[in-house]
């Protein structure tokens, strides 16, 4: 999507495809890891679609072409406890965390909290709800294997409701954000947005002083995504992903520079552009080999988009948007859409 974006922007584009049959072919150049110095002599400006990119690739690309986000903020937001320091060093509230990195540092932390539960999670990776232990005590602490550690362990706490936001912030300091997404979950998973969201003018300015703040401190450059819970009344960051996001998959075809045409054009120097957008948007992510048996009807358009991926168990291979003016009947025919796909509930 990044490289269609900036195909329609008239960008030459080269892909650094390292570890799976890329889905890019028909977009531009593709080089594998064996061929990074001809990558590197092709490319006028580089970004990334992950964080989890050896950090040798990483630092030639920054030394050599020039890098966006920064290296230094994909170094620090792709690890967990390095991005809960600094939402710590923001003031940005987070759940109470420690960091272990053995058995043994677990039951101490946990023995420091009596009585209460963890959610355990690995530093690096572990998305869609993987890589991830409830620890209710320290008499169980070996729940979380050996070869699990270190993780960051996050109190456990009641999760009323779950948003999203992006943001984009240029070469010049200027940001703008996105309207936040109202977030349906199930097993860990997002399989939903919904926009406008249920939520307070007061939280959500909280969520967008939070975003100002954090991509300012790093000097970030592009696309980035904060998730937040809503808990007791108060919002809180769950986590920060370093590039555009599942979250913002609706603004294609909803506001006028969606998220991958804004980090395209922010990498490139350009200034951030406001986003445009009225009326009521949904998305819903596809998994596995499930589709809809039909789309809504009537005022609500319906964009569907798959990614050319193989099927894999849980994996999200393309997804569809609703568009209408009405957010009732957007968020209606949204759920309805999900409850097909997905299983009624929540969770």
């Amino acid at each position: 999507m990044l490289g269609e974006a900036a195909n329609r922007q008239e960008v030459q584009v080269s892909f650094l495809c390292l570890d799976e049959t890329p889905v890019v072919h028909g977009l531009g150049t593709i080089y594998r890891e064996a061929d990074l110095d001809a990558f590197l002599q092709s490319c006028d400006a580089i970004t990334v679609e992950r964080e989890s990119i050896d950090d040798a690739i990483l630092q030639r690309a920054r030394d050599e072409v020039g890098l966006a986000p920064g290296y230094s903020a994909l170094v620090i937001l792709r690890e967990r406890d390095t991005q809960k320091a600094m939402l710590d060093t923001l003031n940005i509230p987070t759940s109470p965390w420690f960091l272990a990195a053995s058995t043994e540092e677990l039951v101490a932390g946990l023995a420091a909290r009596p009585g209460q539960a963890v959610r355990c999670k690995r530093t690096l990776g572990g998305y869609d709800g993987g890589g991830q232990w409830r620890v209710p005590g320290p008499e169980v602490a070996d729940l979380v294997p050996a070869g699990g550690f270190p993780v960051i362990a996050e109190a456990e706490i009641a999760i009323d409701r779950e948003f999203a936001i992006i943001v984009a912030r240029d070469h010049g300091g200027s940001t703008v954000t996105y309207p936040m997404t109202e977030n349906l979950m199930r097993d860990g998973i997002l399989i939903g947005s919904l926009v406008p969201a249920n939520i307070s003018a007061e939280m959500a300015g909280e969520a967008v002083q939070h975003a100002e703040a954090l991509v300012s401190a790093m000097e970030y450059v592009g696309v980035l995504a904060i998730e937040f819970f809503v808990t007791d009344g108060k919002l809180i960051v769950n986590e920060i992903a370093p590039r555009v996001h599942n979250t913002g998959h609706w603004t294609i075809g909803a506001v006028g520079a969606d998220q991958f045409t804004q980090h395209v054009g922010c990498v490139l120097g350009h200034s951030v552009r406001q986003p445009h957008f009225s009326g009521a948007a949904a998305m819903v992510n596809l998994l596995d080999d499930r589709f809809p048996a039909a789309l809504p009807q009537g005022p609500v358009r319906s964009l569907i988009q798959t990614y050319g991926k193989g099927l894999r168990k849980g994996r999200k291979v393309g997804h569809v948007t609703l568009l209408a003016d009405d957010p009732e009947r957007v968020r209606a025919d949204a759920e309805a859409l999900v409850s097909e796909l997905h299983g009624p509930g929540r969770g």
